[in-house]
C-alpha cells in the first residue's frame, strides 16, 4: 500500500470514520461483529461471540463450475462441503457494517505480481477478524470464551469445516500445529508469538498447555491470568493450525529439534535429510534445510503450491508466486456463505500478474488488464481521467493510514560501537538530526507538497494524537543543530565534517532496502541536509532479506525507512512496534531480542527503554480497558519525550484504483497490520458485474 496524503486525505480520514475508529482503539472490542457466524455455544464465563442471526441460512447454492463437478461425481455436493446452519459463517456486511450485495459467480480479479506476504493479504483467514471501528469477532473458530480468572481459553471450532482438499478441519490440526510445528520451533516462531508464552520456571520459559476436549473443542491453559489484551488482541496471533493429514509425515527430526511430550502426536524419531528434501519437493519450497521447510509450510504457508488451506482462494500445485501469472483458485470447500446461502467466494480466481514497472502498471489499469492498483495521490486525477475516458471505468478507494509519520530514520541504540552508542543515546543528537532538515522543501521534493511536514507521532484522529508532539523538533535551524552536535562531543574536522572526540571519523551509514514502500530514494534528498550540517553519511541499499539479516545480526548503525516503523492503531493493534518485546522493530534493536529470549540474547534495556517494558507488563496484565488505555498513553508519553525515531513528513492515506465492475469493495477502509492490511477488503465477497 503506497503511503500518500494531503489536506484531502486528512478530511477523508476524519470525515469517513477514523476519528471514531482510532480514538476508540483503546476501548474494549464489542461482542457483536459486523459479520456473524450462525450460532455460538453456551458460555462458561466471559464470551466474545456474536448472537445467533435472526435469519439462519437453511439451504445452500454454489458456483456453476462446482455444480458441474458435483454432477460429474468429482466433487461432493455443496451441503457436504460447507458446515451446517449452526456452524457456517454468514457474510452479511463489510468491515464498516454496510450490508453486502448478493453477488454473482464468475470472473477474476487481476492484481500486480505477488511475493512474500502478498498472497496472504487478500486470502488468509485468521482466528478473529476486526471491523474498521476496532471491534472483533470470531472468524475461523466459531466461538471463543474464557473462565472466570482468564487462565483457560476455549476455542470452539466449526463442525463440518474442511480444508481445501476436502479433509476435515478439526482439533487435530491445532494440536499438530502446536506440538509438532510451533513448540519445537519448526515454524521459527516459538518465542515470537507471545500470547502463548506462560510463566518462567527457574528462568526457563514455559508455554500454554493445549488440550483437545473433543474433535471440535480445544483449551489453552495458563498458570497465570492471560487477559484479552495479551491473548486475543496481539496481532501476531493470526492462526494456530496446520493440515495435519498433509504434513504429519514431513516433520523431520533434526539438530536443534526438541520434541515436546504430548498425548496426541508421537515423536517422529530419526528422519534423515532425504525426508527434508522430500518435504521441500512436495511443498514446492526452494532450499532444503529444515528451517526452510518448516517456516514455509507452517508460517508462510500461503506460498506453498498445493498445500491445503482454509482460505477462500488457494494456490494450486501447478501455480507459483514466481510465475508471470500466479493464479489463486476458488476453494471449493470454503466455509462461508452469503446471506442468501450462496457459497463464497463469488470469483473464480485471483490473478497476480508480473509487471515490470510503474509505467506498465499505469497502462494495464487503463486498458482494463488490471482491476486493482495502488496509486500515488498526485497521480489520482490524471489516472482516473484517462481510465474513465476509455471503456474501462474505475473508482477510487481510500485506506486510512495509521503509522507515525513518513520518511523515518532511526538509530541502533544497541550498537557495540561505543562512540556511536553514546552519540545515538543522546537526545540532543536526535534533535539536531531532526532540525537540520528543511521539511517544507523535503515535502516538495518527495511528495510535491502532498505530505505535510511533521514528526514521528500519531496523526490527527489517531489514539494518542498530540499537536505538540507532531511539531516537536520540526523547526529548521542548522546553526542550532551544529551547536547541539558539538554539545554531544563531536568536533569539526578539516574536511568540514564532524569527528568523534577521539579523532575517529563519524560517518553514519543509512541502511535501506529494495521495496515499493521503502524510502530508498529519500536518502538523496536528506543527505544534502545532513552534509550541510556537518554529518557525513552514506547509504547502503540491500535486498530485503539481506537487510533483515543485517538488522537481526546487529550489524548496523542507522536506517532510513525502517522495515517495522513505530506506529499503528495502538497497543491493541500490535504491542511490538511500541515496546521492545520482540526482534521486530529497528528502533529498539537488541533490547527487543533480550525480552523475546528471556535474557538469553540481546541487550538488557535500561532507563526509559526498561520503563516501556515495565508498563507493557502492566498493560497486558489488566482486565480493565480504561487502565489499559491509561498505560498506553504513558507509553506514548515516553515516545514523545525520547523520539527514538525521527520522521520528516506526516503520514498520509493510501489510495487504490478499482475497476468499477467490482462490487462489495468498501469505499473507505483502514490499512493496518491489525487488520492484515488488504485482508480487511474481504475478497471472498467481491464480485464482478457489468
Amino acid at each position: 500500500m503506497k503511503k500518500n496524503g494531503n489536506k484531502i486525505a486528512a478530511l477523508v480520514l476524519s470525515a469517513a470514520m477514523c476519528v471514531s475508529l482510532l480514538a476508540g482503539c483503546g476501548k474494549a472490542p464489542a461482542s457483536t461483529p459486523a459479520s456473524t457466524p450462525a450460532s455460538t455455544p453456551a458460555s462458561t464465563a466471559s464470551v466474545s461471540t456474536p448472537a445467533v442471526p435472526d435469519t439462519p441460512v437453511e439451504t445452500y447454492s454454489e458456483a456453476p463450475m462446482l455444480a458441474e463437478k458435483v454432477k460429474a461425481g468429482s466433487l461432493p455436493k455443496v451441503e457436504d462441503r460447507v458446515p451446517d446452519k449452526d456452524n457456517v459463517f454468514v457474510e452479511r456486511t463489510d468491515a464498516n457494517g454496510t450490508p453486502l450485495e448478493i453477488g454473482t459467480y464468475g470472473g477474476v480479479i487481476n492484481w500486480v505480481g505477488v511475493s512474500g506476504w502478498g498472497l496472504s493479504r487478500p486470502t488468509a483467514e485468521s482466528i478473529i477478524r476486526f471491523n474498521c471501528d476496532g471491534t472483533w469477532y470470531p472468524n475461523a473458530v466459531k466461538a471463543i470464551e474464557h473462565n472466570a480468572d482468564s487462565t483457560v481459553w476455549t476455542f470452539h471450532l466449526r463442525e463440518g469445516m474442511k480444508w481445501s482438499d476436502g479433509d476435515d478441519f478439526n482439533a487435530d490440526d491445532i494440536t499438530f500445529w502446536y506440538y509438532m510445528c510451533h513448540l519445537n520451533n519448526f515454524d521459527g516462531k516459538r518465542t515470537g508469538w507471545k500470547m502463548l508464552l506462560d510463566q518462567k520456571v527457574d528462568d526457563v520459559q514455559t508455554f500454554a498447555k493445549l488440550d483437545k476436549v473433543d474433535e471440535y473443542t480445544v483449551t489453552w491453559t495458563f498458570t497465570q491470568p492471560k487477559y484479552e489484551a495479551d491473548f486475543i488482541l496481539d496481532g501476531d496471533f493470526k492462526w494456530c493450525w496446520a493440515p495435519s493429514h498433509y504434513l504429519k509425515d514431513l516433520v523431520p527430526n533434526y539438530e536443534g529439534y526438541e520434541y515436546v511430550e504430548n498425548p496426541y502426536w508421537p515423536n517422529p524419531g530419526e528422519r534423515n535429510e532425504e525426508a527434508v528434501l522430500t518435504a521441500a519437493k512436495k511443498l514446492g519450497i526452494d532450499g532444503a534445510s529444515t528451517k526452510d521447510v518448516g517456516k514455509a509450510s507452517t508460517y508462510n504457508w500461503w506460498n506453498c503450491p498445493g498445500l491445503p488451506t482454509i482460505s477462500a482462494f488457494t494456490l494450486p500445485a501447478n501455480s507459483s508466486i514466481k510465475d508471470d501469472l500466479c493464479v489463486a483458485e476458488r476453494n471449493a470447500f470454503f466455509w462461508k456463505v452469503d446471506a442468501a446461502g450462496n457459497q463464497l467466494p463469488y470469483l473464480d480466481a485471483l490473478h497476480f500478474n508480473a509487471v515490470s514497472d510503474d509505467a506498465q502498471k499505469s497502462l494495464l489499469i487503463r486498458d482494463g488488464s488490471l482491476d486493482v492498483l495502488d496509486i500515488d495521490v498526485k497521480d489520482i486525477a490524471s489516472a482516473l481521467a484517462d481510465i474513465n475516458a476509455t471503456e474501462t471505468k474505475a473508482v477510487l478507494k481510500t485506506f486510512a493510514n495509521v503509522n507515525w509519520g513518513s520518511t523515518q530514520i532511526t538509530f541502533n541504540y544497541t550498537t557495540p560501537d561505543e562512540n556511536y552508542a553514546k552519540l545515538f543515546a543522546n537526545p540532543d543528537f536526535r534533535q539536531a538530526m531532526s532540525i537540520c532538515v528543511d521539511r517544507n522543501e523535503v515535502s516538495q521534493l518527495l511528495s510535491e507538497g502532498f505530505l505535510e511536514p511533521g514528526q514521528c507521532a500519531p496523526g490527527i484522529g489517531n489514539f494518542g494524537y498530540d499537536e505538540e508532539w507532531t511539531n516537536k523538533w520540526t523547526e529548521y535551524d542548522v546553526a542550532k543543530a551544529k551547536t547541539l552536535f558539538e554539545g554531544c562531543g563531536l568536533v569539526m574536522g578539516k574536511d568540514g565534517f564532524y569527528d568523534f572526540a577521539d579523532g575517529t571519523d563519524c560517518q553514519i551509514v543509512f541502511y535501506t532496502y529494495d521495496s515499493p514502500e521503502s524510502d530508498t530514494s529519500a536518502y538523496a534528498v536528506l543527505s544534502k541536509y545532513f552534509n550541510a550540517a556537518g554529518i557525513k553519511t552514506a547509504q547502503k541499499n540491500l535486498e530485503l532479506t539481506a537487510y533483515d539479516t543485517v538488522i537481526d545480526n546487529n550489524e548496523w548503525n542507522a536506517c532510513l525507512g525502517p522495515h517495522t516503523e513505530i506506529g499503528g492503531l495502538g497497543l491493541n493493534d500490535r504491542p511490538a512496534p511500541f515496546v521492545p518485546i520482540a526482534q521486530a522493530a529497528e528502533w529498539y534493536g537488541e533490547y527487543g531480542t533480550y525480552y523475546a529470549t528471556g535474557g538469553a540474547k540481546g541487550v538488557k534495556p535500561e532507563g526509559d527503554m526498561a520503563k516501556l517494558v515495565e508498563l507493557y507488563e502492566q498493560w497486558k496484565a489488566t482486565e480493565s480497558d480504561s487502565e489499559r488505555e491509561t498505560i498506553a498513553l504513558q507509553i506514548f508519553e515516553i515516545h514523545k519525550k525520547n523520539l527514538w525515531s525521527i520522521a520528516y513528513l506526516k503520514n498520509g492515506n493510501g489510495y487504490v484504483i478499482v475497476n468499477s465492475k467490482i462490487h462489495n469493495y468498501a469505499d473507505t477502509l483502514v490499512y493496518a497490520d491489525k487488520y492484515q492490511n488488504q485482508n480487511i477488503v474481504h475478497y471472498e465477497v467481491l464480485f464482478k458485474a457489468e
